[in-house]
């Protein structure tokens, strides 16, 4: 409750910001226009570029904070873990295959008893306008779940959650809850990687003290369904008797 209070009050924080910076660039605009007429005198071309001018400038002073707000993270303190068991906080993106994320998780798992899978909500560049995320929501969220089922067929004790549109910032809350020694992203190929996917692995880096590894996992549109079929046939196969 109090982590959503805190995201509650974070979104109604936004609209005060955008007013605050959009009336003062409106502003200086409006100063620098009367400084334009009675100084310079532009004849009505030059009016004509001032006005493109502005309206550029306005849109970006309205978009800035909500661009920043998508790409800004507070790193949360990691939860102490109370034993000595190793645990894989898994951050996956909602597009990747999850049969061939099975297999690369199970690749890495090593000596790790727990495994914890977020699978952060996939958004677009302008989808903070319409401030709706059911239906991604609801992507990332089965993309979790069948994840977890396909890990405990192999007899992995799995966890999920989704995340929030942000990967590292729910990498970091991830972290905050679940005491993980290490942590492995998985994303899909570069021309269908997320856009706040770009230089994930060293930002994350720079975010914990934690190992941080990464792979890239073929995306749910990449592989034919023949191929698909190979990568159940290939889990099925590696299920203990």
């Amino acid at each position: 409750m109090i982590v959503l209070g805190v995201l509650t009050r974070r979104r109604r924080s936004l609209p005060k910001a955008s007013v605050v910076i959009f009336a003062s660039t409106a502003a200086v605009l409006v100063a620098y226009g009367f400084l334009v007429a009675f100084v310079i005198k532009p004849p009505p071309l030059g009016w004509i570029g001032f006005a493109i001018v502005s309206m550029v400038i306005l849109g970006l002073a309205a978009l800035a904070p909500l661009a920043f707000e998508r790409t800004r993270v507070s790193a949360l303190r990691p939860a102490d873990s109370v034993d000595r068991q190793t645990r894989l906080l898994v951050v996956a993106d909602s597009h990747c295959d999850e049969s061939a994320l099975c297999e690369e998780i199970l690749a890495r798992l090593g000596d790790a008893s727990v495994v914890h899978a977020v699978v952060p909500v996939r958004v677009s560049h302008l989808h903070f306008l319409t401030d709706d995320e059911n239906r991604e929501r609801h992507y990332a969220r089965q993309s979790m779940l069948r994840t977890v089922a396909l890990l405990r067929e192999q007899a992995a004790a799995a966890t999920g959650s989704v995340g929030s549109d942000k990967p590292l910032e729910s990498m970091t809350d991830a972290l905050g809850s679940f005491p993980a020694t290490r942590v492995l992203l998985a994303i899909p190929p570069e021309q269908e990687s997320y856009w706040l996917e770009r230089s994930l692995l060293a930002k994350a880096r720079r975010l914990t003290r934690i190992p941080v590894t990464q792979v890239v996992v073929p995306s749910t549109a990449t592989p034919t369904a023949g191929h698909s079929a190979g990568r159940s046939a290939q889990l099925s196969s590696r299920r203990p008797t």
